[in-house]
Protein backbone atom coordinates (compact mmCIF):
# COMPACT_ATOMS: atom_id res chain seq x y z
CA UNK A 1 0.00 0.00 0.00
CA UNK A 2 3.24 2.40 1.21
CA UNK A 3 4.63 1.67 -2.03
CA UNK A 4 1.46 2.33 -4.27
CA UNK A 5 1.27 5.71 -2.45
CA UNK A 6 4.63 6.90 -2.84
CA UNK A 7 4.70 5.53 -6.93
CA UNK A 8 1.54 7.96 -7.12
CA UNK A 9 3.69 10.99 -5.45
CA UNK A 10 6.50 10.20 -7.55
CA UNK A 11 4.15 10.50 -10.50
CA UNK A 12 2.90 13.80 -9.82
CA UNK A 13 5.99 15.34 -8.94
CA UNK A 14 7.22 14.32 -12.51
CA UNK A 15 4.31 15.96 -13.82
CA UNK A 16 4.61 18.92 -11.69
CA UNK A 17 8.50 19.14 -13.12
CA UNK A 18 7.44 18.41 -17.03
CA UNK A 19 4.84 21.56 -16.98
CA UNK A 20 7.05 23.99 -15.19
CA UNK A 21 10.09 22.87 -17.31
CA UNK A 22 7.40 23.94 -20.50
CA UNK A 23 6.66 27.05 -19.29
CA UNK A 24 9.94 27.85 -18.37
CA UNK A 25 10.72 27.18 -22.39
CA UNK A 26 8.04 29.07 -23.43
CA UNK A 27 9.43 32.38 -22.15
CA UNK A 28 12.61 31.81 -23.92
CA UNK A 29 13.61 31.63 -27.48
CA UNK A 30 16.37 29.47 -28.72
CA UNK A 31 18.67 31.97 -28.36
CA UNK A 32 18.00 32.26 -24.27
CA UNK A 33 15.91 35.69 -25.10
CA UNK A 34 12.02 36.53 -23.96
CA UNK A 35 9.83 35.44 -26.59
CA UNK A 36 7.08 38.16 -27.74
CA UNK A 37 3.52 36.65 -28.63
CA UNK A 38 1.89 36.77 -32.03
CA UNK A 39 -0.02 39.40 -32.02
CA UNK A 40 -3.47 38.70 -32.59
CA UNK A 41 -4.91 37.67 -36.07
CA UNK A 42 -6.09 40.32 -38.55
CA UNK A 43 -8.05 39.50 -41.58
CA UNK A 44 -7.20 43.25 -42.73
CA UNK A 45 -3.32 42.06 -43.01
CA UNK A 46 -4.07 38.65 -45.31
CA UNK A 47 -4.81 38.74 -48.86
CA UNK A 48 -7.93 40.12 -49.82
CA UNK A 49 -9.15 43.51 -51.27
CA UNK A 50 -10.88 46.68 -49.33
CA UNK A 51 -14.14 47.87 -50.86
CA UNK A 52 -15.45 51.36 -50.54
CA UNK A 53 -19.41 51.61 -50.64
CA UNK A 54 -20.72 54.85 -52.05
CA UNK A 55 -24.22 54.75 -50.42
CA UNK A 56 -26.58 57.11 -51.60
CA UNK A 57 -25.73 60.33 -52.02
CA UNK A 58 -26.37 62.87 -48.99
CA UNK A 59 -27.42 59.76 -46.87
CA UNK A 60 -24.35 59.64 -45.15
CA UNK A 61 -24.67 55.79 -45.04
CA UNK A 62 -21.35 55.38 -46.62
CA UNK A 63 -19.41 52.30 -45.59
CA UNK A 64 -16.12 50.04 -45.89
CA UNK A 65 -16.05 46.36 -46.67
CA UNK A 66 -13.03 43.81 -47.11
CA UNK A 67 -13.01 40.90 -48.97
CA UNK A 68 -10.53 38.05 -47.32
CA UNK A 69 -8.86 36.02 -50.60
CA UNK A 70 -8.25 33.33 -48.22
CA UNK A 71 -11.11 32.79 -45.71
CA UNK A 72 -13.78 33.89 -49.00
CA UNK A 73 -15.13 35.94 -46.23
CA UNK A 74 -16.95 39.49 -46.81
CA UNK A 75 -16.74 41.65 -43.83
CA UNK A 76 -19.11 44.58 -44.22
CA UNK A 77 -19.32 47.71 -42.15
CA UNK A 78 -16.02 47.23 -40.84
CA UNK A 79 -15.14 51.05 -39.94
CA UNK A 80 -18.80 51.58 -38.10
CA UNK A 81 -17.98 48.64 -36.16
CA UNK A 82 -14.55 49.64 -34.73
CA UNK A 83 -15.42 53.38 -34.47
CA UNK A 84 -19.10 53.14 -33.52
CA UNK A 85 -19.62 56.18 -35.90
CA UNK A 86 -20.37 56.37 -39.78
CA UNK A 87 -17.65 56.46 -42.18
CA UNK A 88 -19.26 59.71 -44.63
CA UNK A 89 -20.94 60.99 -47.33
CA UNK A 90 -19.44 59.08 -50.40
CA UNK A 91 -16.34 57.34 -49.52
CA UNK A 92 -14.83 57.63 -53.27
CA UNK A 93 -11.11 56.39 -53.03
CA UNK A 94 -8.89 54.95 -51.13
CA UNK A 95 -4.96 54.36 -50.74
CA UNK A 96 -3.09 52.02 -48.44
CA UNK A 97 0.37 53.52 -47.31
CA UNK A 98 2.42 50.94 -44.61
CA UNK A 99 0.15 50.37 -41.60
CA UNK A 100 -2.88 52.66 -42.73
CA UNK A 101 -5.57 52.99 -44.92
CA UNK A 102 -6.53 56.52 -45.95
CA UNK A 103 -10.07 57.14 -47.23
CA UNK A 104 -11.37 60.12 -49.07
CA UNK A 105 -14.72 60.84 -48.12
CA UNK A 106 -16.24 62.88 -51.60
CA UNK A 107 -19.33 64.82 -49.92
CA UNK A 108 -18.00 64.82 -46.44
CA UNK A 109 -15.36 66.81 -47.18
CA UNK A 110 -12.66 64.73 -45.74
CA UNK A 111 -10.08 61.93 -45.37
CA UNK A 112 -10.79 59.78 -42.74
CA UNK A 113 -6.98 57.59 -42.14
CA UNK A 114 -7.16 54.29 -39.72
CA UNK A 115 -5.07 51.16 -38.76
CA UNK A 116 -5.23 48.66 -41.21
CA UNK A 117 -4.83 45.58 -38.66
CA UNK A 118 -8.47 46.63 -36.66
CA UNK A 119 -9.50 49.61 -38.37
CA UNK A 120 -9.32 52.16 -35.38
CA UNK A 121 -9.41 55.77 -36.16
CA UNK A 122 -5.91 57.71 -36.39
CA UNK A 123 -7.13 60.84 -37.65
CA UNK A 124 -9.21 63.15 -39.89
CA UNK A 125 -8.53 65.33 -42.03
CA UNK A 126 -11.00 68.21 -43.42
CA UNK A 127 -10.81 71.49 -45.03
CA UNK A 128 -11.71 69.81 -48.73
CA UNK A 129 -14.50 70.88 -50.34
CA UNK A 130 -15.23 67.77 -52.83
CA UNK A 131 -12.15 65.61 -52.49
CA UNK A 132 -11.60 62.72 -54.94
CA UNK A 133 -8.66 61.08 -55.08
CA UNK A 134 -5.19 60.90 -53.18
CA UNK A 135 -1.88 60.60 -55.23
CA UNK A 136 1.46 60.12 -52.42
CA UNK A 137 4.81 61.51 -53.62
CA UNK A 138 7.97 60.65 -52.66
CA UNK A 139 9.08 63.02 -50.29
CA UNK A 140 5.95 62.01 -47.31
CA UNK A 141 3.21 64.81 -49.14
CA UNK A 142 0.31 63.71 -51.41
CA UNK A 143 -1.83 65.30 -53.70
CA UNK A 144 -6.10 65.51 -53.04
CA UNK A 145 -8.00 66.49 -56.27
CA UNK A 146 -11.19 68.18 -55.77
CA UNK A 147 -14.02 68.57 -57.17
CA UNK A 148 -15.39 71.84 -56.13
CA UNK A 149 -12.05 73.29 -55.57
CA UNK A 150 -9.85 75.38 -58.05
CA UNK A 151 -6.71 74.13 -56.29
CA UNK A 152 -5.39 70.67 -55.89
CA UNK A 153 -5.01 70.11 -51.90
CA UNK A 154 -1.44 69.23 -50.55
CA UNK A 155 -1.06 67.03 -47.70
CA UNK A 156 1.56 66.13 -44.70
CA UNK A 157 1.25 61.73 -44.63
CA UNK A 158 3.13 62.10 -41.52
CA UNK A 159 1.29 64.44 -38.74
CA UNK A 160 -2.03 64.12 -40.98
CA UNK A 161 -2.23 67.76 -41.86
CA UNK A 162 -3.38 70.28 -44.93
CA UNK A 163 -0.14 72.03 -45.49
CA UNK A 164 -1.25 73.96 -48.93
CA UNK A 165 -2.44 73.86 -52.51
CA UNK A 166 -1.49 73.80 -56.25
CA UNK A 167 -3.64 76.52 -57.72
CA UNK A 168 -4.92 75.12 -60.81
CA UNK A 169 -8.31 77.35 -61.37
CA UNK A 170 -10.64 73.96 -62.18
CA UNK A 171 -12.07 70.94 -60.77
CA UNK A 172 -9.79 67.66 -60.54
CA UNK A 173 -10.19 64.21 -61.04
CA UNK A 174 -7.66 61.20 -61.24
CA UNK A 175 -4.11 62.18 -60.34
CA UNK A 176 -0.96 59.96 -61.88
CA UNK A 177 2.92 60.36 -61.24
CA UNK A 178 5.00 59.31 -63.96
CA UNK A 179 8.31 60.83 -65.25
CA UNK A 180 8.72 63.17 -62.78
CA UNK A 181 5.59 65.23 -63.45
CA UNK A 182 1.81 64.88 -61.32
CA UNK A 183 -1.00 64.47 -63.96
CA UNK A 184 -4.17 65.65 -63.11
CA UNK A 185 -7.29 65.23 -65.30
CA UNK A 186 -9.81 67.97 -65.59
CA UNK A 187 -13.20 65.82 -65.81
CA UNK A 188 -15.69 68.14 -64.59
CA UNK A 189 -16.45 72.21 -65.88
CA UNK A 190 -18.91 72.06 -63.56
CA UNK A 191 -18.82 75.67 -61.17
CA UNK A 192 -15.98 76.61 -63.51
CA UNK A 193 -17.59 77.88 -66.50
CA UNK A 194 -14.82 78.95 -69.19
CA UNK A 195 -12.55 76.71 -68.34
CA UNK A 196 -12.56 73.57 -70.31
CA UNK A 197 -13.32 69.93 -69.28
CA UNK A 198 -10.94 68.35 -72.04
CA UNK A 199 -8.10 68.46 -71.08
CA UNK A 200 -4.61 66.94 -68.14
CA UNK A 201 -3.04 69.25 -66.66
CA UNK A 202 0.88 68.93 -66.01
CA UNK A 203 1.95 69.92 -62.21
CA UNK A 204 5.61 69.65 -61.29
CA UNK A 205 5.46 67.81 -57.74
CA UNK A 206 8.95 70.22 -56.48
CA UNK A 207 7.64 73.34 -57.11
CA UNK A 208 3.90 72.48 -56.55
CA UNK A 209 3.46 74.47 -59.61
CA UNK A 210 0.98 74.29 -63.01
CA UNK A 211 3.55 74.15 -66.00
CA UNK A 212 1.46 72.86 -68.95
CA UNK A 213 -1.99 70.90 -69.98
CA UNK A 214 -2.37 68.18 -72.73
CA UNK A 215 -5.94 68.36 -74.91
CA UNK A 216 -7.85 65.03 -74.76
CA UNK A 217 -11.41 64.37 -75.71
CA UNK A 218 -14.31 65.78 -73.30
CA UNK A 219 -14.59 64.10 -69.45
CA UNK A 220 -10.72 62.46 -68.93
CA UNK A 221 -12.66 60.11 -66.37
CA UNK A 222 -9.36 57.69 -65.47
CA UNK A 223 -5.62 57.10 -66.07
CA UNK A 224 -2.92 54.76 -65.56
CA UNK A 225 0.83 53.99 -66.74
CA UNK A 226 1.70 51.21 -68.75
CA UNK A 227 4.81 49.46 -68.73
CA UNK A 228 6.21 51.29 -71.39
CA UNK A 229 5.61 54.49 -68.94
CA UNK A 230 3.55 55.65 -71.33
CA UNK A 231 0.47 57.46 -70.15
CA UNK A 232 -3.07 56.37 -70.78
CA UNK A 233 -6.41 58.93 -70.58
CA UNK A 234 -9.77 57.49 -70.90
CA UNK A 235 -12.12 60.00 -71.61
CA UNK A 236 -16.27 59.41 -71.38
CA UNK A 237 -17.08 61.72 -74.22
CA UNK A 238 -19.30 64.39 -72.03
CA UNK A 239 -22.39 64.20 -69.70
CA UNK A 240 -24.55 64.58 -72.83
CA UNK A 241 -22.59 62.83 -75.18
CA UNK A 242 -21.56 65.86 -76.31
CA UNK A 243 -19.10 63.83 -78.77
CA UNK A 244 -17.08 60.52 -79.19
CA UNK A 245 -15.59 58.99 -76.08
CA UNK A 246 -11.81 58.41 -76.62
CA UNK A 247 -8.84 56.67 -75.02
CA UNK A 248 -5.61 58.55 -75.30
CA UNK A 249 -1.84 57.35 -75.56
CA UNK A 250 0.24 60.09 -74.34
CA UNK A 251 3.86 60.82 -74.01
CA UNK A 252 4.47 61.98 -70.70
CA UNK A 253 7.93 63.47 -71.40
CA UNK A 254 7.25 64.52 -75.02
CA UNK A 255 3.32 65.22 -73.98
CA UNK A 256 2.27 64.51 -77.29
CA UNK A 257 -1.02 62.35 -77.91
CA UNK A 258 0.62 59.22 -79.82
CA UNK A 259 -2.33 57.06 -80.36
CA UNK A 260 -5.99 58.44 -79.93
CA UNK A 261 -8.35 55.38 -79.96
CA UNK A 262 -12.75 56.88 -80.76
CA UNK A 263 -15.65 54.64 -79.42
CA UNK A 264 -18.16 54.79 -81.93
CA UNK A 265 -21.33 54.91 -80.01
CA UNK A 266 -21.53 58.65 -78.51
CA UNK A 267 -24.51 56.97 -76.13
CA UNK A 268 -22.05 55.02 -74.27
CA UNK A 269 -19.94 56.26 -70.97
CA UNK A 270 -16.56 54.24 -70.87
CA UNK A 271 -14.97 54.53 -67.08
CA UNK A 272 -12.73 53.02 -64.78
CA UNK A 273 -10.04 52.22 -67.12
CA UNK A 274 -6.74 50.15 -65.22
CA UNK A 275 -4.18 47.84 -66.44
CA UNK A 276 -3.10 44.34 -64.89
CA UNK A 277 -0.10 43.62 -62.65
CA UNK A 278 2.18 43.23 -65.76
CA UNK A 279 1.02 47.10 -66.91
CA UNK A 280 0.54 45.38 -70.40
CA UNK A 281 -3.28 44.90 -70.60
CA UNK A 282 -5.80 47.91 -70.23
CA UNK A 283 -9.52 46.82 -68.88
CA UNK A 284 -12.32 49.26 -68.77
CA UNK A 285 -16.33 49.16 -68.17
CA UNK A 286 -18.54 50.62 -71.16
CA UNK A 287 -21.28 48.29 -70.13
CA UNK A 288 -19.68 45.18 -69.89
CA UNK A 289 -15.82 44.52 -69.29
CA UNK A 290 -13.89 45.38 -71.93
CA UNK A 291 -9.35 43.97 -72.34
CA UNK A 292 -6.85 44.88 -75.22
CA UNK A 293 -2.99 45.19 -75.26
CA UNK A 294 -1.31 48.02 -74.92
CA UNK A 295 0.06 47.12 -78.64
CA UNK A 296 -3.60 46.73 -79.69
CA UNK A 297 -4.18 48.89 -82.97
CA UNK A 298 -8.06 49.49 -82.49
CA UNK A 299 -10.14 49.38 -79.55
CA UNK A 300 -11.94 45.64 -78.77
CA UNK A 301 -15.01 45.18 -80.44
CA UNK A 302 -16.62 42.72 -78.13
CA UNK A 303 -16.65 42.35 -73.85
CA UNK A 304 -14.53 39.92 -72.26
CA UNK A 305 -17.15 39.87 -69.79
CA UNK A 306 -20.76 40.81 -70.70
CA UNK A 307 -22.71 43.17 -68.10
CA UNK A 308 -26.18 41.05 -68.59
CA UNK A 309 -27.79 41.86 -65.45
CA UNK A 310 -25.63 43.63 -63.75
CA UNK A 311 -24.63 47.72 -63.23
CA UNK A 312 -20.68 47.05 -63.35
CA UNK A 313 -19.62 50.43 -61.35
CA UNK A 314 -16.08 50.35 -60.61
CA UNK A 315 -13.32 47.84 -62.17
CA UNK A 316 -9.87 46.87 -60.59
CA UNK A 317 -7.45 43.79 -61.54
CA UNK A 318 -5.48 41.69 -59.16
CA UNK A 319 -2.05 42.77 -59.41
CA UNK A 320 -0.57 39.33 -58.50
CA UNK A 321 -2.87 36.89 -59.41
CA UNK A 322 -4.74 39.13 -62.65
CA UNK A 323 -8.42 38.33 -61.07
CA UNK A 324 -10.90 40.37 -62.33
CA UNK A 325 -12.87 42.54 -59.49
CA UNK A 326 -16.25 44.56 -60.70
CA UNK A 327 -18.63 45.93 -58.07
CA UNK A 328 -22.56 45.98 -59.21
CA UNK A 329 -24.36 48.66 -57.87
CA UNK A 330 -27.57 46.56 -58.78
CA UNK A 331 -30.31 49.34 -58.26
CA UNK A 332 -28.51 52.13 -56.16
CA UNK A 333 -30.76 50.97 -53.12
CA UNK A 334 -30.09 48.34 -52.26
CA UNK A 335 -26.73 46.06 -50.78
CA UNK A 336 -24.24 45.84 -53.88
CA UNK A 337 -22.46 42.73 -55.26
CA UNK A 338 -18.71 42.42 -56.06
CA UNK A 339 -18.18 40.16 -58.32
CA UNK A 340 -14.63 38.12 -59.33
CA UNK A 341 -13.79 36.51 -62.66
CA UNK A 342 -10.57 34.74 -63.53
CA UNK A 343 -8.09 36.67 -66.28
CA UNK A 344 -10.42 34.73 -69.36
CA UNK A 345 -13.40 35.98 -67.68
CA UNK A 346 -14.92 33.22 -66.17
CA UNK A 347 -17.08 34.25 -63.08
CA UNK A 348 -15.69 32.80 -59.79
CA UNK A 349 -18.04 33.94 -57.17
CA UNK A 350 -19.75 37.09 -55.91
CA UNK A 351 -19.65 38.54 -52.88
CA UNK A 352 -22.58 40.74 -50.64
CA UNK A 353 -21.18 44.15 -50.04
CA UNK A 354 -22.66 47.55 -48.90
CA UNK A 355 -24.84 49.92 -50.86
CA UNK A 356 -23.25 51.20 -54.21
CA UNK A 357 -20.07 49.11 -53.97
CA UNK A 358 -17.58 51.40 -55.50
CA UNK A 359 -13.89 51.23 -55.62
CA UNK A 360 -11.07 48.82 -54.19
CA UNK A 361 -7.79 48.48 -52.80
CA UNK A 362 -5.80 45.38 -53.36
CA UNK A 363 -4.05 44.29 -49.95
CA UNK A 364 -1.29 41.45 -49.60
CA UNK A 365 0.68 39.62 -46.36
Amino acid sequence: MMTMIYMKIQFYRNLLLIAALAFAFAGCDNDGGEVIPEPPYSPYLSNGVFVLNEGNFGSGDGSLSFLNLDSLKMSNDIFYNKNQRPLGDVPLSAMLLDSTVWIVVNNSGRIEVAHRRDLASVATMSGMTSPRHILPLPDGRAYVSDFASPAIHIIDLTNYSLTGSVPVNQSTEALVLTAGKVFAACWSSYGFEGYSNNKVLVIDPVTNSLIDSVMTGKEPQSMVVDKNEKLWVLCSGGFMGDEQPTLYRINPQSLDAEKIYAFADTATSPASLCTNGNADSLFFINGGIYAMSISDAVLPGQPLIASDAHLFNALAVHPETSEIFVTDAIDYQQKGLVLRYRANGTLIDEYRAGIVPGRMAFTSR
